[in-house]
């Protein structure tokens, strides 16, 4: 299924960041269709819950070592996650998508990813 949007969260992530993209995404022509044309799920660095920056948890549909290769695209959800050492487990899965023609993006402090050595 290559209509996923896979959403990378880290620990304090910006969680406003997700829902306006993630809602634009969900909200076109088919979201209210049986075959919606994009699902939203969510990726993090484990099964367990993601603690947002305003405390809010979230339980993700798939870790780093689970998440799927079919995939449409990869957004990067902003956060003070990306200031931690967690954020080099990304790097791997932003190189592999990029290397197979996905639509890669970031938000905010995910940004600071690209500025890396963590890609070359």
């Amino acid at each position: 299924m290559n209509n996923r949007v896979l959403y990378i969260l880290l620990p304090d992530y910006a969680a406003h960041e997700a829902v306006y993209l993630s809602q634009a995404i969900a909200s076109d022509a088919f979201a209210l269709k049986e075959n919606p044309k994009y699902i939203n799920q969510i990726v993090a660095p484990t099964l367990e819950p993601v603690k947002s920056i305003g405390g809010f948890r979230v339980l993700p549909d798939y870790s780093f070592e689970t998440m799927p290769d079919d995939y449409a695209a990869l957004a990067l959800i902003g956060g003070f996650g990306w200031a931690a050492p967690v954020a080099e487990k990304v790097a791997p899965l932003v190189k592999s998508a990029i290397e197979n023609g996905k639509i890669v993006g970031a938000i905010c402090n995910a940004v600071s990813l690209f500025g890396t050595t963590w890609l070359s």
